[in-house]
């Protein structure tokens, strides 16, 4: 009797394990790896072989490239300088700053004065006569000048401000004398300094900030297009006579 029960519990237990060998086992994960593409070996050839092309591969472009092509270029036109030893003396400092520059030449007219005159006579003794009336007249300042072959004015003064030109002129019309106020003029060459290659904003910051040796030398920031372009001067500019008249 004992035999049987002893039998039947090994039965029960064996049962058992099986159940639980087979309910509750995992299942093992599938597989998620990609295959690999096979490999042609008759397709392979080395780089030395003739016929290969190499392809270059693609660099990427800079993480701030956006940024680099939307930053506008900074070129300078620089002057004007007096004259080409003004001008040498800029080029010092850019070179200092490692910047190279070109030079423009340009040509312009100076006023330098005004000259109270009366109109051309058609005799010198006709102008040695007006100008006996003027010394009458208390008007001691004149001089007879030829112009041409057989024409004299009479000079009434030279003067460096044109205000001081108008007041002469008044003084005359008051005594009925008419005259006439011309403006002296001299060509002058003056020097500009392009630097055309693109300046970095440290370097540009450094470039504003250098003492030229002239108060009218400025160093104006410009697109780099419009480098090669030089900016027109005034058409003429004054700078007062030495010896004339205030």
């Amino acid at each position: 009797m004992k035999l049987k029960w002893l039998f039947a519990a090994l039965v029960l237990a064996n049962l058992g394990l099986w159940m639980w060998a087979s309910w509750y086992r995992e299942t093992p994960a599938p597989e998620n790896r990609n295959a690999r593409s096979s490999i042609a070996p008759e397709k392979m050839r080395l780089l030395n072989e003739p016929g290969v092309n190499l392809k270059p591969r693609k660099a990427p472009p800079p993480a701030n490239a956006e940024l680099a092509a939307g930053t506008p270029q900074i070129c300078f036109h620089i002057g004007p300088f007096a004259d080409a030893n003004a001008a040498a003396a800029g080029e010092s400092k850019l070179n200092e700053l490692q910047l190279g520059s070109m030079r423009q030449a340009e040509e312009i007219k100076i006023v330098t004065g005004y000259r109270v005159f009366l109109s051309a006579l058609a005799s010198k003794e006709e102008a040695e006569r007006k100008r006996q009336q003027l010394t009458r007249l208390g008007f001691a300042d004149h001089a007879v000048m030829q112009e041409g072959a057989s024409h004299y004015s009479i000079s009434l003064g030279l003067f460096a401000v044109e205000a001081n030109a108008q007041i002469r002129v008044r003084e005359l019309a008051g005594k009925g004398i008419s005259a006439k106020i011309e403006p002296l003029t001299q060509k002058r060459t003056r020097v500009w300094l392009d630097v055309n290659v693109p300046v970095p904003p440290e370097t540009a910051a450094k470039v504003k900030q250098i003492d030229w040796g002239a108060k009218d030398v400025q160093a104006q920031e410009i697109a780099c297009s419009a480098a090669t372009t030089p900016i027109p001067p005034p058409a003429t500019s004054h700078e007062p006579l030495d010896n004339a008249p205030r």
